[in-house]
């Protein structure tokens, strides 16, 4: 008998497919593997597929950046008269039903996709009949490995044990088959060096990654040709979207930095900000007000890595909405100018435009975080490179880059010079610091500021063992920050 899919998978259609259709491919119904990676197409589209399910809205298109993992962060205004269901989380009452369902849907959703990135793993080695040319063949394998290794280290930050002098010591399966012993568990130093081995392997396997040679901002330019060399390669456009070279470069410096090991946590990051093309021209650069001004408000002239999300509008009107329901996420303007406090917030491109207010019919204000919510476009416009900006849920930013270069740099001095030009693009003239104690404080402010609705904050403070947030009264305990894996899916 065939082995089937468990998962969504896409249709092989892609390689017939427009520039502004290949950012939103829709999951077609289940196919036999034999089936699928009998075709080059196949494999683009299994992709393809595991991006598709990143953006839902349990995972990256909602839970595990707007919504849920933001409450334990004590990000939202939530209350007990319109959020009843989100307070549990928010207090850590992780046995609640609702706790129970919302990270039961995370933790499946996770694993489906490292098994869809698996059955591509299992299939490519063998492909060369199929995938004829090895550039493509080991974009599609370092892709596969990249997102294996992100979806497992999120995993270890949401319900593994606190890196740094961890009590509690929780072991989680590392799946690198399809196999029934997928479910094989590792305690956190073998998970680690799991994640780090996917990453260093990904990492070789993208050396020659379109990314290298043109920047990610370049979204519909043709960015790669075919084996004869004339003919455009689609598969190669929007690396933006996908796990590119820098990428795997960014995630390196998340990863160690996370995990304590500072010195490769630096390399990886100052290996991006001192990125160059052939030309001499930086590969990336801080956004600036030019973000802000065109209503971009994601910030994608300096995102690394997004996920294009079609939804996005429909999504963050439900979560953002200006009537404050029941379902929506409010801020206070004490909580605004506690985020911003000690910055010149007359020219903080954030405070001045990343935020809206909103007056309710009685007459109070409060404010609108806009970030994601886009400026109103034509749906039916052919600007592929206005729709991607649009539509971008960013993954990794080069302000996180900048944050992990500052904390990890050798020298005060290094770590100061990084911080002017980082708050220069915020539209800020700073000076530098006096302490190192001094500075990492103000990196975790940075964390709130810049990163709120993106699902970092509550990472921040575990990786650090924080015993105090800002916007709680009660002290944190390590067992706060270890969310209990779903009762249903503990292995024994």
């Amino acid at each position: 008998m065939k082995k089937i899919l468990t998962y969504i998978s896409i249709l092989m259609f892609l390689p017939l497919i427009s520039c502004n259709k290949w950012l939103d491919v829709n999951p077609q119904t289940q196919v036999p593997t034999e089936d699928m990676f009998a075709k080059e197409s196949g494999f683009e589209g299994a992709l393809t597929g595991c991006y598709i399910k990143m953006n839902s809205t349990s995972l990256y298109g909602m839970s595990l950046t707007m919504s849920d993992i933001e409450f334990p962060a004590q990000m939202w205004a939530i209350d007990e008269t319109n959020h009843k269901n989100q307070i549990t989380i928010r207090d850590f009452n992780y046995d609640s039903e609702y706790s129970q369902g919302v990270f039961k849907s995370i933790y499946n959703g996770l694993y489906n996709i490292i098994l869809q990135a698996n059955d591509i793993l299992e299939h490519i080695d063998a492909a060369g009949d199929v995938v004829k040319s090895e550039v493509k063949r080991n974009v599609i394998k370092g892709e596969a490995l990249a997102i294996r290794a992100f979806c497992h280290f999120d995993l270890l930050r949401i319900f593994g044990q606190v890196p740094q002098n961890a009590t509690k010591q929780v072991s989680l399966p590392y799946a690198e088959t399809t196999g029934p012993d997928s479910k094989s568990l590792y305690a956190y130093n073998d998970y680690v060096k799991k994640i780090a081995d996917d990453l260093n392997n990904a990492e070789n396997l993208l050396k020659n990654d379109p990314s290298l040679v043109f920047t990610l901002n370049e979204l519909s330019s043709p960015a790669y040709l075919s084996e004869n060399g004339s003919d455009l390669e689609e598969f190669y456009q929007y690396r933006k979207f996908r796990f590119n070279y820098w990428a795997v470069k960014a995630l390196q410096a998340r990863f160690y930095l996370y995990t304590g090991d500072t010195q490769n946590a630096n390399q990886a990051a100052m290996d991006i900000i001192n990125a160059e093309l052939e030309n001499g021209t930086k590969c990336f650069t801080l956004a600036g007000s030019s973000d802000f001004e065109a209503f971009n408000m994601t910030l994608p002239s300096e995102t690394i890595m997004a996920l294009s999300n079609s939804n996005l509008e429909e999504y963050a009107a439900g979560m953002f909405s200006s009537s404050f329901g029941s379902s929506t996420l409010p801020f206070t303007k004490e909580r605004k100018e506690d985020l911003f406090r000690g910055r010149n917030i007359a020219q903080n491109n954030r405070y001045t435009t990343l935020w809206s207010q909103y007056t309710n019919s009685q007459g109070s204000s409060f404010p609108l975080l806009q970030k994601y919510i886009q400026e109103k476009t034509n749906s039916t416009t052919s600007d592929a490179t206005k729709l991607a900006n649009r539509w971008q849920v960013p993954l990794l930013r080069l302000s996180e880059v900048y944050l992990i270069a500052m904390e990890t740099a050798p020298s005060l001095t290094d770590a100061n010079t990084l911080y002017k030009d980082y708050m220069l693009a915020r539209n800020e003239q700073v000076g530098g610091f006096s302490s190192i104690s001094d500075l990492k404080n103000e990196i975790i402010n940075e964390y709130r500021r810049e990163f709120i609705a993106e699902g970092q904050m509550f990472f921040t403070y575990k990786r650090l063992l924080t015993k105090t947030m800002l916007w709680r009264i009660a002290d944190v305990v390590e067992e706060n920050y270890v969310i209990p894996v779903p009762v249903s899916e503990n292995t024994k």
